[in-house]
């Protein structure tokens, strides 16, 4: 198996990127064509039924011979087996040194500029199996459509609190590159991998990967209702109701996502302020790429400001007001845990004998009933909540007059 730091000189390594895509038009070639400058031998791609021109992107560069396709039409998330073929085919068809598992909106590179992602994987010492790498944000100004990468050029090391108040819940997870394997298995998220007889991962610092998560409005609202349906059409797979593509899920359906998208980035007189601190970085890197291939990138149309400012703030204060209800939510999740532990204690005395028969039914069907009125609060509570706070802004100012103008 190749890879390894042989002395001063490199040893031959052959590099295999897997994607499993839908509907990425606006950034597929420009991601394709970064990944072959930075050494990438080959990329296996399978298109999960686009239907904006990703799938016709994607047979250009197969015709070069640098992307092999598949086509699975069914759209019920099945990322994680999808994923797994492509890298076990990678080691077993296609000769893969090194496997890295991507999505289309990241761009692996080596953290030094000067170097290439190639460079680094022949680095690393063969006796390692799987590393993780560090995936960093980029943001800028929002815009209604458009790839982003000449807008996008912050490194985003906003603090935790900074990062809740704009509704994004945390930075993102590494992910993992893996030698080659033919009983390799990967992760729903491509963030972890798993092999027979393979250790702990190794952190790789010399690597990381650019994410675009929010490029535009338009890619985002399509992602999300994607995301959601693909969920819903899977019963094998149960989210979290907290996990955050079934909440950015919800917030589409609730007529509210694009003020949470918008205020994900930073307002124009906030950008100066953060980059004082350090919290925004400039890497203009991915915008040198777009300076280099025009063609390959969809020109941005940007809100108008005043637009902008309005849907930012109106996204920060459903951000806030979600904060606050995940509050009450907790303290009514403590709640029900009193109560299940009441009913559990009252069970268990039941069984021992030490409660008569019919004080058992009695303090059952009591705490059976604190338990139906708890779940009934919290679905009024919600209710009445959301339809509060989102009346007002369905109201007033939700025109969608002069919503943006073409970048220069």
């Amino acid at each position: 198996m190749g890879g390894g730091y042989l002395g001063a000189g490199f040893s031959i390594v052959k590099i295999v990127m897997t994607m499993m895509v839908r509907d990425e038009a606006d950034i597929i070639e420009a991601v394709l064509e970064h990944h072959r400058r930075q050494g990438v031998d080959h990329i296996l791609v399978t298109d999960n039924g686009s239907v904006d021109g990703t799938r016709e992107a994607l047979e250009r560069f197969a015709q070069s011979g640098f992307v092999t396709v598949w086509d699975d039409p069914v759209h019920r998330k099945q990322q994680s087996e999808t994923v797994t073929r492509m890298a076990r085919l990678a080691a077993t068809e296609y000769g893969a040194d090194w496997v890295i598992n991507a999505d289309a909106d990241e761009f692996f590179v080596a953290a030094d500029e000067a170097s290439t992602l190639r460079d680094e994987l022949r680095r690393i010492d063969e006796a390692v199996q799987y590393v993780t790498v560090q995936v960093v944000n980029l943001t800028g100004a929002p815009a209604v459509d458009g790839t982003g990468l000449q807008r996008l050029i912050y490194r985003d090391r906003r603090s935790a609190q900074r990062l809740v108040s704009a509704g994004i819940p945390f930075h993102p997870t590494g992910d993992a590159i893996h030698r080659g394997h033919a009983e390799v298995s990967v992760s729903q998220g491509n963030h972890f991998v798993s092999a027979p007889n393979w250790g702990d991962p190794v952190p790789e610092p010399r690597i990381e990967v650019l994410h675009l998560p929010w490029r535009s409005w338009a890619q985002y609202e399509r992602k999300v209702r994607n995301t959601g349906e693909s969920y819903r059409a899977n019963p094998d797979l149960e989210p979290s109701p907290r996990h955050h593509g079934m909440q950015d899920f919800r917030r589409l359906e609730q007529g509210r996502l694009e003020e949470t998208y918008v205020a994900k980035h930073p307002l124009p007189d906030e950008i100066a302020e953060l980059a004082y601190v350090g919290e925004l970085v400039e890497d203009r890197r991915l915008a040198h790429l777009a300076e280099q291939t025009p063609e390959l990138v969809v020109r941005d149309l940007l809100y108008v400001s005043d637009r902008q400012a309005q849907l930012a703030r109106d996204g920060r204060r459903f951000t806030a007001i979600e904060a606050e209800y995940e509050r009450r939510l907790q303290d009514l999740r403590d709640s029900l845990e009193s109560v299940h532990g009441s009913l559990h204690v009252a069970m268990l005395a039941v069984a021992e004998g030490k409660t008569h028969i019919d004080q058992r039914d009695e303090q059952i069907a009591d705490l059976r009933r604190q338990l139906d009125a708890a779940h009934r609060r919290f679905a009024v509570r919600l209710a009445n909540r959301l339809s509060k706070y989102l009346a007002p802004v369905r109201g007033a100012g939700r025109g969608r007059d002069a919503i943006g103008r073409q970048a220069d």
